[in-house]
């Protein structure tokens, strides 16, 4: 599972991108702005991704930080990097 920030456009795009190529079939998809998460969630399935978590959160706010953290082990089960 590879958490992402920031993914909601620009570099963190990017990086959701580049971490499907690489055989990444696992993502959590991580900004503010929940449609464009949701988009790129949908490019990441069709790319390949299995399982994407969409957290629509501001990291700025440091509680979000850590819903952020117990949604992504509630889903997959697992705080190890798989």
């Amino acid at each position: 599972m590879c958490l992402i920030t920031g993914a909601s456009s620009g570099i963190g795009v990017g990086i959701a991108e580049c971490m499907v190529k690489a055989g990444w079939k696992k993502l959590v998809l991580v900004a503010r702005r929940k449609q464009n998460l949701e988009d790129v969630a949908k490019e990441c399935k069709q790319a390949g991704a299995k399982e994407v978590l969409v957290l629509a959160k501001d990291l700025s706010d440091l509680s979000a930080c850590a819903q952020a953290g117990k949604e992504t082990i509630e889903h997959f089960g697992s705080k190890s990097i798989t």
